[in-house]
């Protein structure tokens, strides 16, 4: 008995260790140098936290991976490379300065002419809070995605988008715009203030921050929604855990305006140490929702988890979640149609048109496919073929509108994929190539698979891997490509920044010539991704690892990001920047270590014969 009790109490210090531990070590490491990073020359924004989600989520894929066929844990699939990169590369699109002097005690209301008026340090808390739920929640949901269990059908992934983009237009404009006294700090003794922008700048971007702020937590909130909605309790705790415990970490922070009180005489860059807490907090947020959510699970947790309905779809069944998905539809039209960015192209200012377009289509699409084969596909059949890589209608509908979606939130970044054909010109269609080729590419991995039935032998032979590794691995190519391309376009550029003396033209011009080299190799490495995944359709199943350069993958993504945060971070003879040029190579060193750790403890376990 005491020995029985002795082990199982080795089992469970050693799997606090490699699930809990290590995990969160690992996270708030890479956050500590990749949010420092963020705030840094040449990022900033969606472009500095494109940079901090490739690396989490390149990390959290190759934790969560076995180097066997067959996957122990609930989340992880390739796609979550690109899901963090774009979730917490979306969040980024805001900013949070106005908050920082609440905890002075002052709500700035003209900084230039020095005029501001007393505040409590609780709103400082409440909206660090609030900002830091979404911050970190955003990317959680978008992770959520990547391991539902059963394969949702198009409706439901109207559903899922509409209720994201819902509740953000309830909180961040109908009850933000009809009851500003709630979300405006002080709105009721600085009403007059308030309706004066022009006179107290500093309130119109309270207004701002605060707005963004919320709709962002209306996402977030919506996202949420759909999961309880599902009853799917895993993407609950994941989505909630990150929140959660993000916000606390952010308001606990107080952006470090404690510090030059407590070191007077220190000559620290103290923003920068908030940034760099700010991404510590959200790698411990990270590494205690792997640790809650991503544990090793049972035979009878995956065979709950591979479950799937085989109950079929009646064309009448089906009628019915389309005239949803039309409603849905036009609802997303209004919350995605962009008239300002006209400039930017014709595509990008009539998404929602677009999207509502999509709708459309499939729905026509699917009648006629009713039409010509005389029945629905059951839940059973479709997960099969979805496993087996031959994606149906709804795949495709659901494709297209994600692509849609990402390209309007990203068109930031696509807009400055341009200038490497024609010197000092914008031509609006050069950012459409990226999500033109992957819309093309879409369409024809559908048309090629088009034929291919899931009869009851496939059934028979493909029920015990659920997995198409081609598609798996070009979803985790393609969150390195974007993350890392646009993290080394950004660096190059912050590089030329910080040395005047070496690039006199400054980070424009130099921007611009590094980016006549990166964006035609992006767009190359592109087009070859595409290419092989669709000649690689038929020759997709694989029991084996898929991934069997992982350890390089992510050493790949450690050594650029490293190497980008020490060009970036300087010059060198300036000692406030230099100890952070020793911190990040601290924080690469622990990296490192925990990295070549999990790779040694999987291939051992492998060769144990563990599951």
């Amino acid at each position: 008995m005491n020995r029985s009790f002795m082990c199982a109490a080795e089992v469970g210090r050693r799997d606090l260790v490699r699930d809990l531990f290590l995990p969160t070590l690992l996270f708030a490491a890479l956050g500590g140098m990749t949010w420092a990073v963020r705030g840094s020359s040449g990022f900033g924004a969606v472009k500095g936290c494109v940079f901090a989600g490739v690396t989490w989520g390149a990390a959290w894929w190759f934790m969560a991976r076995d180097h066997s066929g067959q996957q122990a844990r609930r989340y992880t699939s390739g796609w979550i490379i690109l899901a963090l990169t774009v979730g917490i590369g979306i969040s980024g699109g805001r900013g949070w300065m106005q908050w920082s002097s609440f905890f002075d005690g002052i709500l700035q209301t003209n900084s230039e002419k020095g005029e501001f008026v007393p505040i409590s340090r609780t709103y400082g808390f409440v909206w660090l809070f609030l900002a830091g739920m979404p911050w970190a929640g955003l990317g959680a949901c978008i992770l959520a995605w990547c391991a539902s269990g059963r394969p949702l059908r198009a409706w439901e992934w109207s559903l899922r988008i509409a209720c994201g983009f819902g509740m953000a237009y309830l909180l961040g404009t109908l009850l933000f715009d009809h009851y500003p006294n709630i979300f405006l700090p002080l709105y009721g003794s600085l009403k007059d203030r308030y309706q004066d922008l022009q006179a107290n700048p500093n309130l119109r971007r309270l207004i701002g921050d605060n707005q963004l702020a919320i709709r962002h937590l209306g996402f977030y909130l919506g996202f949420l929604i759909f999961e309880v909605g599902r009853k799917d309790w895993m993407n609950v705790k994941l989505i909630l855990t990150v929140g959660i415990a993000n916000g606390l970490g952010w308001a606990l922070c107080q952006n470090w305006k404690w510090a030059p009180g407590l070191w007077p005489n220190a000559k620290v860059n103290w923003w920068r140490c908030w940034e760099s807490s700010g991404g510590i907090s959200i790698g411990v947020a990270y590494g205690i929702a792997f640790y809650l959510v991503n544990r090793r699970m049972s035979a009878e947790e995956k065979a709950v988890t591979e479950t799937t309905s085989g109950n079929s779809r009646p064309y009448l069944v089906w009628l019915a979640s389309f005239v949803l998905m039309l409603a849905l539809g036009w609802f997303m039209r209004n919350q995605l149609q962009r008239p300002g960015l006209v400039r930017s192209g014709m595509l990008w200012a009539n998404i929602g048109n677009i999207y509502l377009g999509i709708v459309v289509v499939y729905g026509a699409a699917y009648t006629l496919y009713h039409l010509v084969l005389g029945h629905g596909m059951s839940d059973e059949e479709r997960a099969v073929r979805l496993a087996n890589g031959h994606p149906d209608l709804d795949w495709l509908a659901t494709f297209l509108s994600l692509l849609a979606i990402l390209g309007l939130f990203m068109v930031g970044e696509l807009r400055g994929w341009s200038g490497w054909f024609v010197k000092g010109e914008y031509k609006p269609w050069y950012s459409y190539l990226y999500v033109g080729m992957l819309s093309v590419f879409g369409v024809a991995y559908y048309l090629l698979n088009f034929r291919v039935a899931a009869d009851e032998k496939t059934l028979r032979e493909t029920s015990e891997c659920l997995q198409d590794p081609h598609l798996e691995r070009l979803g985790a190519y393609l969150g390195l490509l974007l993350g890392l391309g646009l993290s080394i376009k950004n660096g190059s550029r912050g590089w030329a920044n910080i040395y005047p003396k070496m690039f006199p033209e400054g980070e424009n011009y130099w921007g611009d010539v590094f980016w006549r080299v990166i964006g035609p190799l992006m767009l190359a490495c592109l087009v070859a991704l595409l290419v092989w995944g669709l000649i690689s359709v038929r020759s997709r199943r694989s029991n084996g690892n898929l991934f069997p350069h992982a350890l390089w993958l992510m050493g790949l993504v450690l050594i650029i990001q490293n190497v980008i945060a020490q060009l970036i971070t300087g010059p060198l003879s300036n000692w406030r920047e230099m100890v952070f040029n020793i911190y990040y190579l601290v924080l690469f060193l622990i990296s490192g270590t925990i990295v070549v750790y999990f790779h040694l403890m999987k291939d051992r376990s492998l060769s144990q014969g563990s599951v």
